[in-house]
């Protein structure tokens, strides 16, 4: 996985685990859908892993986010590669889910 741009970017890099996990990541969600998600362990400064619905993936977020805190990201794109965006207090719409 790479992040690529300013967003997050999951490609399938080979791993079967990856992939599979990106595929269904892909089915349950949509672009333009606002998801939240959980930091669950750091990788290194400004890049942790983030459980959304039950789907762990890496993910560029601030690094004041505290383990166990909640995020809200904005799928931008499924393919070729997933990309989310976090979401600040200051984003248009962060209140509502889609």
């Amino acid at each position: 996985m790479r992040i690529q741009g300013q967003g997050t970017s999951f490609g399938s890099g080979g791993n079967r685990q990856d992939s599979q996990r990106s595929r269904r990541f892909r089915m349950a969600h949509r672009a333009g859908q606002k998801v939240r998600g959980t930091v669950v362990a750091w990788e290194e400064p400004g890049l942790a892993w983030v459980e959304i619905d039950g789907h762990r993936l890496l993910a560029a977020i601030s690094q004041d986010a505290a383990l166990g805190l909640e995020r809200q990201f904005l799928i931008v794109r499924l393919e070729p590669d997933i990309m989310l965006r976090e979401l600040t207090a200051g984003s248009k719409g962060l209140d509502v889910l889609v």
